[in-house]
């Protein structure tokens, strides 16, 4: 439970972020036996993003791709694609990732850019140490503990395009070691009005976008050794969004229950959560879905003597879509273990495995009057596996060298496992065949602190293999076996692999300069059924950059970002057309200009796609120009 700990201390101790994420003890970003970086407070307040995407766009190499002014995809390391289902994104440790579709819908994560503490960025697969679908990496929000910082902050921005904004948190105190927080924002703007295909061009698509989100966190001190929590959080977005390839209205609400509690025992610290996570969608504003997951987990990190760290746990899981014809799901069962081994003070190694056995369960397909197939899911029971192992040296305090491999899995959505539903003489089926996505990864990375640079440098190269990566439902009409007439139905897509290579640099620079800059290489090899339309191979670039530049003295703040993404191409539907899109290579600005009034404001002037008044950047609609003044107070 990362938000039990006090991280101020923790910082100050190590003088430096840190996290508990990956083996449950506090390390430095540099220690943990993966792939991460961590994005603090301040850089999320400089970037002058209004979105998490956009934070991720300006500080790392992920591949963040805009559809329209609320809706994106991210992905790592390749093949990211619309409603992109490899990437797992908690906040606090619960899942935000939707299992409808298999997507995160950033527009609704009820969180507010000024109560997070840090966003830590983990990438390649990660399934035994942070749970299902950590396919391609790991987003975990960490927001402050309302036990141990009094957070208070409210922003109003307005922008080109009709652009406005408020949001705001506020932190009370329920005594000592107690704390409760309130966050809430509104926003809307105009879309997107350049880049449609032939046949978009009616309302649905110039649908005004809006988002509200809600969201409480309560933490209590039982006692010295025992502290529970309770979050709760809703959230409704309305917008053009481009899913399954294909853009329409959706009216999407969210909400989550949460209790949790951790306690300091003879036997470790146990920690145990439940939570259940509801959604209720309408898609191209005639499909209706109501999805709901019910999670339940317990751990216990314990430490036998001095070098060992050891983490148990289990985790059951309820899952199920509903979408007035049909119902599909599953029951699951994990277990496992994690094992950290100081085996120097220098040398550290971390294993990992996780066991899941998954139950599916359908009903409606016998009254579906074009099949009968309810055994086909209620008759089904599958297992897999998962695991991580990392091997850190630090020869000098200046380097460390990190040595991984690993096996991720991904649960096909809910929506490819059984979404049955017509369209005049067209029938879309689900899949109850569908195997999980495997993915194996191989790699090793190095970085050193440079102190003529007050910074450090890093490089990492891997290696990965893609099995059964599920096609959705972006395939041609076609006359499938067993079904009447044309139809779609997902498909598992043959083996691709990915090689890879990934450079970061940051640092300070005299008169108050501070840069960054991340560069990725994701080359993707392997053959595709040129019937399958869906086109991940090709859907990321091969190249990323992402470079900054900030200065500070006094009251001003100023920080440039720099976008290079090379050339990418994928399939976009318009009234069941397919349109194979290309995205040529382009860089885009943003910048923004922050000057601090007094102790409580903060006045600032944002930009973003600055280069251009319009661009396309994905197979979306094309980016626009947009300024922004915000007013920060913190009180």
């Amino acid at each position: 439970m990362s938000q039990v700990l006090n991280y101020d201390a923790l910082e100050q101790l190590f003088e430096e972020p840190v996290t508990t994420s990956a083996t449950g003890k506090p390390q430095r970003a540099s220690e943990v036996p993966v792939a991460m970086d961590i994005i603090t407070a301040e850089q999320i307040r400089r970037s002058g993003a209004h979105d998490i995407p956009t934070v991720l766009a300006r500080y790392t190499s992920l591949d963040v791709q805009q559809y329209n002014e609320h809706d994106f995809s991210v992905g790592a390391r390749g093949l990211t694609t619309p409603m992109n289902p490899r990437m797992l994104v908690l906040v606090d440790g619960r899942q935000v990732y939707l299992d409808d579709y298999g997507r995160t819908k950033w527009a609704a994560l009820p969180i507010q850019l000024g109560e997070i503490r840090q966003i830590e960025v983990v990438k390649g697969p990660n399934t035994a140490l942070f749970g299902f679908n950590a396919v391609a990496g790991v987003i975990n929000i960490v927001t402050y503990n309302p036990a141990h910082n009094q957070v208070n902050n409210a922003t109003v921005r307005l922008g080109t395009h009709g652009y406005r904004e408020v949001s705001g948190v506020a932190t009370a105190p329920l005594g000592e070691g107690s704390g409760i927080r309130l966050s809430a924002g509104v926003r809307d703007s105009s879309p997107w009005r350049s880049g449609f295909l032939a046949g978009e061009d009616g309302r649905d698509y110039r649908q005004n976008p809006e988002r509200v989100q809600l969201a409480t966190n309560t933490a209590v001190r039982i006692t010295d050794h025992v502290q529970a929590s309770f979050d709760a959080s809703y959230s409704r977005t309305r917008e053009t969004a481009l899913d399954l390839g294909s853009l329409g209205f959706n009216d999407t609400r969210t909400w989550s229950l949460r209790g949790r509690v951790a306690a300091e025992t003879g036997i470790g610290l146990v920690e145990g959560s439940v939570y259940h996570n509801g959604l209720e969608g309408d898609l191209y504003r005639s499909f209706h879905i109501g999805q709901g997951v019910t999670v339940l987990q317990l751990s216990d990190t314990f430490r036998l003597g001095t070098r060992h760290t050891l983490r148990p746990s289990v985790e059951f899981r309820h899952n199920a879509l509903d979408t007035g014809t049909v119902r599909v799901g599953y029951d699951m069962v994990a277990v496992g273990a994690m094992w950290n081994w100081a085996i120097l003070d220098t040398l550290e190694l971390t294993l990992a495995g996780r066991r899941d056995q998954v139950w599916l369960t359908g009903s409606g397909y016998n009254t579906a009057s074009d099949l009968s197939r309810d055994s086909l899911y209620n008759n089904r029971d599958f297992g897999t596996y998962a695991y991580n192992a990392g091997l850190v040296w630090r020869p000098s305090p200046a380097d460390t060298v990190r040595v991984s491999a690993a096996r991720g899995v991904g649960m096909p959505s809910l929506a490819d496992l059984g979404v049955f539903n017509r369209f005049g003489p067209f029938l879309v089926a689900g899949n109850p065949a569908l195997k999980p996505t495997i993915v194996d990864n191989y790699e090793i990375g190095y970085r050193r602190q440079v102190a003529a640079l007050s910074g450090s440098v890093g490089v990492a190269a891997f290696h990965q293999v893609n099995h059964d990566i599920s096609g959705s439902f972006q395939t041609p009409w076609a006359n499938n076996a067993g079904l009447p007439g044309l139809s779609r139905t997902p498909r598992s897509l043959p083996t691709l692999e990915i090689s890879g290579i990934e450079l970061s640099g940051k640092g300070r620079l005299a008169h108050g300069f501070d840069w960054g800059l991340e560069y990725r290489l994701a080359a993707v090899s392997g053959s595709l059924d040129p019937a399958v339309t869906l086109d991940p191979k090709h859907a990321s670039p091969r190249h990323l950059v992402s470079a900054r530049l900030g200065w500070g003295s006094g009251p001003l703040q100023a920080d440039g970002f720099l976008r290079y993404a090379s050339t990418a191409s994928a399939w976009r539907y318009a009234n069941n057309v397919p349109t194979y899109v290309t995205v040529d290579d382009y860089a885009s600005v943003g910048a923004r200009i922050g000057y601090r009034l007094n102790d409580r404001l903060v006045l600032a002037l944002e930009g973003m796609n600055l280069l251009s008044e319009k661009q396309r950047q994905s197979i979306g609609l094309q980016a626009r120009r947009s300024l922004y003044v915000s007013l920060r107070a913190d009180f």
